[in-house]
């Protein structure tokens, strides 16, 4: 791969992106994703994104880009909100349900939620 810091395996190319680093190191005011995208073939799409794997990797051009890569999306992955699980229906086990309303339990004051199946047909709370 070479010694330098700025020879980057992207693809499985091996691309020199000494134009990259000097912007990093300030000598340059061009434009990262530019140059990405009108010296190294990438699309806009992946340029951008090539950026925010530089800013992910502390500003430094990674030996090999698409393991950083996959590190920035792991760490986005583990960095968004779990989405609770969807409701199950008691009868058949389908989750494609329906949410009529909240309501109170008179019973015991609290609230509770009316679900009904798209496949089946049962309504109940929960």
């Amino acid at each position: 791969m070479g010694k330098n810091k700025y020879y980057c395996k992207i693809d499985g190319v091996v691309h020199n992106l000494s134009d990259v680093q000097e912007v990093l190191d300030g000598k340059s005011e061009r434009n990262i994703v530019l140059i990405m995208y009108e010296e190294h073939g990438m699309d806009i799409v992946s340029a951008n994104t090539f950026e925010s794997v530089l800013r992910f990797n502390n500003n430094e051009i990674p030996s090999d880009y698409n393991e950083a890569l996959r590190r920035w999306q792991e760490y986005n992955q583990a960095r968004m909100p779990k989405s609770p699980p969807k409701p199950r229906c008691p009868r058949c086990g389908s989750t494609d349900t329906i949410k009529w309303y909240d309501t109170i339990d008179a019973d015991n004051g609290v609230y509770v939620k009316r679900w009904s199946c798209k496949k089946c047909g049962k309504s109940w709370m929960n």
